[in-house]
């Protein structure tokens, strides 16, 4: 079973709070949640072993009003802001979703694919990332650019930027496709060298692409709504829209200020 949740547009704290609860049903579902959200604010994700005073202009970013917090995935920082999150999460043992996290991976890769291209987006998925393994070489690349399994790429520019955790209560894999170009703008909120900033947005503008420089009149609805089928055509599971209950908020909200929470995630 698939159980489908569109969210409004949350906090960081929500959103990565919604996340993690999500994950500890799989002890005792057999359903693939698949949700997909949106941001109150721009918000910049770091990799959950990243150290916010280290990688972060944490000065600039208070006087732009832009909320960080750290997500339970790996990999470096990503800027959220006119984009559409996904996260799709099931419990370990689903043989159906892949044993393994190359092979999640690919099945969720292929779902989005189906979606995408439903919409008319020339959209393929791609192993082979020598240029980009050279670039890393290099300069410390952004973590919407890092290398990774199966990506989803338009005319060699990365299109979707996705991360899988895999843990003894089950699998997460989360991912954001921009909608605008806001997401470039990451280097002005990194504590880097000037030239470093330089480089990440050089990379940015010639490495990665948003809807609106494919199809303008795409909007989150149109989106949602193609990724949705997407995933019912690929994985063939029966399937239910079914948003958060209020007993479900309350129980996310409580989770997004415990103290265990906050100081796991927003230290």
């Amino acid at each position: 079973m698939i159980r489908f949740i569109v969210d409004t547009p949350q906090s960081a704290a929500f959103n990565m709070a919604a996340d993690q609860f999500l994950l500890d049903q799989c002890l005792n579902s057999s359903t693939v949640y698949v949700r997909f959200y949106l941001w109150a604010k721009p918000t910049i994700t770091l990799g959950y072993m990243q150290k916010p005073a280290d990688v972060l202009d944490l000065r600039r970013i208070e006087e732009d009003k832009i909320s960080w917090i750290k997500r339970p995935t790996g990999g470096r920082a990503v800027l959220h802001d006119k984009d559409l999150t996904y996260s799709c999460i099931f419990p370990n043992n689903l043989a159906a979703m892949g044993s393994t996290v190359k092979e999640s991976y690919r099945i969720i890769t292929e779902c989005l694919l189906n979606g995408l291209l439903s919409l008319g987006i020339p959209c393929q998925a791609h192993d082979s990332y020598e240029d980009f393994l050279n670039l890393k070489r290099e300069v410390k690349l952004p973590c919407f650019l890092a290398p990774n399994r199966d990506e989803i790429m338009v005319d060699g520019k990365k299109l979707v930027g996705s991360a899988q955790r895999r843990s003894t209560k089950g699998v997460l894999q989360h991912g954001s496709i921009p909608f605008s170009t806001d997401f470039r703008k990451l280097p002005l909120y990194l504590n880097v060298s000037e030239t470093e900033r330089e480089k990440h947005q050089i990379l940015l503008h010639s490495k990665s692409i948003g809807l609106q420089e494919i199809n303008r009149s795409i909007d989150h609805e149109t989106l949602t709504g193609a990724l949705k089928k997407g995933f019912i055509t690929r994985l063939g599971f029966p399937w239910t829209r079914q948003d958060w209950t209020d007993d479900e908020k309350q129980r996310i909200h409580a989770l997004s200020i415990s103290e265990e929470f906050v100081n796991q995630w927003l230290r």
